[in-house]
């Protein structure tokens, strides 16, 4: 085989000889190795050549198609008459050094941001772009990984004069043509250190066992206009990033974590959507207006799973200084109910219903890791997921007529699809479609929930998915099982939801004319784009951070043993999970172990034992780089 293809540079060289490359807008990845690679660097896109060696498929760099905008972070040295730079990132093998003529105010061992000025074949001309800590600064590690990311750490002070006019609190004049629904029992429900509280609901059971459910949502569109130094501040961040007990936000705290933020006992404006289901579970009416509320109670899941499950009851003290009234366990008695009965109409679609854990990672007051385990899941984190969703598609749905932005999941490729019958085949589980549906899968999870293989077979469909993305035009959302889905629900969070926000209020208010139609027919799929690389890029630092936690975590464990669970497997190595949720890779002897890649099966030759996904296999640690941030097991 020799084909060509358009590769995206994405992951790290392991142990200096080869790289870890993704396809565009694949799952798929190959092995690079250096002298393969034209000096290509991490984030480059490439072209290259897909070309077959000893069995295994490799890549060929033919082609630099555009070199990487994201900075560099590391020291700076002096070295007799230059400087130069230490990555922090030691993926990177080109040596850095800076022309005097480029220099910025700057001392030995800084910590500093870098980027090309200009690439010659041999090696790059670069400038400093900002010193940013010194080596001693507060979690330096962290803020140094998120800034090679792209993350843009702090705000430009050129925002604090925007900021300066905005409102302190929300004023009678704000209120005008708006619905008061101050009157109306609402409440929030987040975690207990959440502090950017941008949903809320109210439920209210009618007669005949129907339903109106509100969502309200906050208006940030209100205060961040369009063009304003603050929108396009937001545009260049697109989401907020969440770093373990830490987040890089969208938005200045002032909104995120005040003015927009659905306080308790404060007046706050929002947009709400107002939906009346009936008893067929059928959404009969949408109504979407400007409001005004005031949040009768902040709730955490886990209070609000103790009063459905009454081992919270009248007069018993809440964490926020409340104590339970009857008024808030009706309400959320009928919000169970309204869960049940959207959750059995799901199943009636065949959604798709992937249950993963989760890690949580607890720090100290210095941001050192003191526990990995799993995040807590309670039944009210279903409640606030099947509303949200549900307040999603209602939106997007109304406003299908004109200029949009939808998130879509698109539906498996063919030849996702040829190999996932072929596994399955295996295991004498049928997928007979040509176009496979959620009804398809759903039914398959069905069919091995609760038996030995469903962890192994519930990954193997997982990773023949594609991954949701943002667009401008409505397409299906296989995992969802809807013809219409958007992200309206976290406009403090992520820009494509503060954009549609925009949209509906115009749409509403009857300012939305052919000017400000054509407008948004030419920014949109730029916006979607723009968007889906950026939530990919954040969730790939996530993933970063959390390698860095790992390491720090585990660096007093060297020759620990631990017992593990196989959570995937490639011709070189197996992938483990301990039982703290840590999850790295284990290297293989080649010679030793031989991979069945369609049983997703490793047999050992010289002892005949077999294990496959999700079976126990005891490790040790044997070593780990603080610099590559790489944990080495080995099996025992």
């Amino acid at each position: 085989m020799n084909t060509q293809k358009k590769i995206v540079w994405i992951y790290s060289p392991w142990k200096g000889n080869f790289w870890f490359i993704d396809l565009e807008d694949e799952k798929k990845w190959y092995f690079c190795f250096w002298f393969n690679n034209m000096n290509a660097m991490p984030w480059d896109k490439v072209e290259a050549k897909i070309k077959v060696f000893k069995w295994r498929e490799e890549a060929v760099v033919t082609k630099i198609i555009e070199r990487r905008k994201l900075p560099i972070v590391g020291k700076i040295s002096l070295a007799k008459t230059f400087w130069f730079v230490i990555p922090n990132n030691r993926d990177f093998k080109n040596d850095i050094f800076i022309s005097g003529k480029y220099l910025k105010w700057v001392k030995d061992w800084d910590i500093v941001s870098v980027e090309i000025l200009k690439w010659t074949w041999k090696k790059p001309e670069w400038k400093i772009l900002k010193v940013l800590w010194k080596e001693w600064d507060k979690w330096v590690d962290i803020l140094a990984i998120a800034a090679e990311y792209g993350a843009r750490i702090d705000f430009p002070r050129i925002i604090n004069k925007e900021l300066d006019q905005l409102p302190k609190k929300v004023k009678d004049k704000d209120f005008k043509n708006r619905k008061d629904l101050r009157k109306l029992f609402t409440i929030t429900i987040d975690w207990a250190d959440s502090k950017d509280l941008d949903d809320a609901i109210s439920v209210e059971k009618l007669d005949n066992w129907k339903y109106k459910l509100y969502v309200h949502i906050a208006d940030v569109a209100h205060y961040v206009k369009e063009w304003w130094i603050l929108d396009k501040e937001a545009k260049r961040r697109w989401n907020s990033i969440y770093l373990v007990d830490r987040v890089i936000p969208m938005l200045p705290e002032k909104l995120s974590n005040d003015l927009c933020s659905l306080n308790p006992n404060t007046d706050k404006l929002t947009l709400t959507c107002e939906i009346d289901i009936n008893k067929a579970w059928h959404i009969v009416k949408t109504n979407v207006y400007e409001s005004v509320i005031n949040t009768n109670f902040r709730m955490t899941y886990k209070e609000v799973d103790q009063i459905i499950n009454n081992k919270l009851k009248q007069w018993d003290d809440l964490l926020f200084f409340w104590k339970v009234s009857n008024e808030l366990i009706d309400m959320l008695n009928n919000s169970e109910w309204l869960r049940k009965i959207l959750a059995n109409y799901k199943k009636s679609l065949w959604v798709l219903d992937f249950d993963f854990p989760e890690t949580k990672i607890i720090v100290d007051e210095n941001w050192n890791p003191i526990e990995f385990k799993k995040y807590e899941r309670y039944n009210s984190n279903k409640i606030i997921e099947e509303f949200m969703i549900l307040a999603n598609e209602a939106i997007s749905r109304k406003f299908s007529d004109i200029p949009f932005l939808y998130r879509i999941h698109e539906q498996p490729s063919d030849e996702d699809i040829a190999k996932l019958k072929t596994s399955l085949a295996l295991f004498n589980i049928n997928l007979d479609s040509n176009e496979v549906s959620p009804m398809d899968i759903s039914r398959i999870l069905l069919e091995i929930k609760n038996t030995a293989k469903e962890k192994l077979l519930s990954k193997m469909i997982l990773r023949s998915l594609s991954k949701a993305v943002y667009s401008s035009e409505a397409e299906w959302h296989f995992w969802l099982a809807l013809e219409y889905y958007s992200h309206f629900t976290s406009p403090i969070r992520r820009y494509p939801d503060l954009q549609i926000h925009r949209i509906i209020k115009e749409k509403i208010n009857w300012k939305f004319s052919k000017l400000r139609k054509t407008h948004y027919e030419f920014i949109l799929e730029k916006v979607a784009r723009k968007c889906s690389d950026t939530e990919q890029k954040a969730e790939k630092l996530e993933y970063k951070i959390k390698d860095l936690m790992a390491v720090k975590y585990m660096k007093d464990k060297i020759w620990e043993k631990f017992e593990s669970t196989v959570s995937w497997m490639i011709p070189a190595w197996i992938f483990v999970e301990l039982e703290n949720t840590i999850e790295w890779f284990v290297e293989i002897d080649k010679n030793n172990f031989v991979l069945n890649e369609e049983l997703m099966e490793i047999k050992n030759n010289s002892t005949a034992e077999k294990f496959s996904i999700w079976d126990k296999v005891n490790v040790e640690l044997k070593s780990i780089d603080e610099q590559l941030l790489r944990l080495e097991f080995i099996l025992i």
